[in-house]
């Protein structure tokens, strides 16, 4: 049980700046408020320098409503040649905050360390854009980068969706949709503590919403800005766990942390997987807490864990 396990001494420090007693609550404050301190945490405890990758370039996309562009960033790593495989990434952020910028530097390392090209998604965000504005942002952007594979070096036939907390629960959404409107081929998802509720409350759910970050205040402020109303959380599109038929997903593999109140949500969801014939390898970082991987200037398990992953997806891919 994770709460019996001692939390990393760096991951205490983190958090601290996240949950002191004069911290402000991001719940507390207006969206825009939110994401300027969102940023401001994200460049305090980002790598410093960033890591190392061949080249960087920002692209522009048409998106899925008229006159409307998407932008996204390309990392292409050191020294790759040939036909690349490609992830298409979309950030954290409870659809409210985050950015391409916010998460540079974890896309900078699976690029790199996973010898992948990685697409990082701008999406639109709530509340000024409502499900499923963020949704169809993130299928456009996968229909894309597969249209225009060739033109940025990737191969069409290696292509996935990953993300991390909302943008983990959005690549799970673009798989879905990606069944149900006959395209394009996802060979992989790869999520970090994504939000996959759908089923019963959990035991890390009761346990570990207050005090780490993710608090139940958050939660429901950012369903909140997102949602339309209530009858939306039905939708297996922000609920994974409603879905009917998990064989559509593509093999899959799932990082989460132990003082995440999702944790168990998480386990489920793989379990899930695994039980509807799909390939799902599940990882738990004991001691650290949900959204570690906008943290990596502070938490060095953090790091170590990204080039876990990244490790993973160099040999899915291959």
């Amino acid at each position: 049980m994770a709460t019996e396990r001692a939390l990393d001494p760096q991951t205490a420090r983190v958090l601290a700046d996240l949950e002191g007693p004069d911290v402000p609550q991001v719940s507390d404050m207006s969206p825009e408020d939110a994401r300027r301190h969102i940023e401001a945490f994200a460049r305090k405890w980002d790598l410093d320098p960033k890591p190392r990758i061949g080249a960087v370039d920002d692209l522009t996309m048409p998106g899925p409503d008229a006159g409307q562009t998407i932008r996204a960033r390309l990392y292409r790593p050191s020294g790759a040649e040939g036909a690349l495989p490609l992830m298409v990434f979309f950030h954290a952020g409870g659809y409210v905050f985050g950015s391409i910028g916010t998460h540079e530097s974890f896309c900078r390392l699976i690029a790199d360390g996973a010898g992948c090209l990685v697409l990082s998604v701008d999406y639109r965000r709530a509340p000024e854009h409502k499900f499923p504005a963020a949704h169809e942002d993130c299928y456009g952007a996968t229909v894309w980068a597969a249209e225009n594979a060739g033109h940025m070096g990737a191969d069409p036939n290696r292509l996935a969706v990953g993300g991390d907390s909302s943008g983990g629960t959005l690549a799970i959404g673009v798989c879905q949709l990606a069944h149900r409107r006959g395209g394009p081929s996802l060979a992989h998802q790869f999520l970090w503590y994504p939000g996959t509720a759908g089923g019963p409350e959990t035991e890390s759910m009761r346990t570990l919403s207050e005090g780490y970050f993710l608090n139940s205040g958050l939660m429901k402020w950012s369903m909140g800005h997102y949602l339309n109303g209530p009858g939306d959380l039905a939708d297996p599109l922000v609920a994974p766990m409603k879905l009917d038929d998990c064989s559509i997903l593509p093999p899959t593999y799932l990082m989460t942390a132990g003082f995440d109140p999702r944790r168990d949500d998480n386990a489920a969801f793989v379990e899930a997987l695994a039980a509807a014939g799909v390939p799902a390898t599940y990882r738990v970082l004991d001691s650290t807490i949900h959204g570690f991987m906008f943290m990596l200037g502070g938490i060095d398990l953090a790091v170590e864990a990204a080039k876990e992953s990244a490790d993973y997806i160099r040999a899915a891919f291959a």
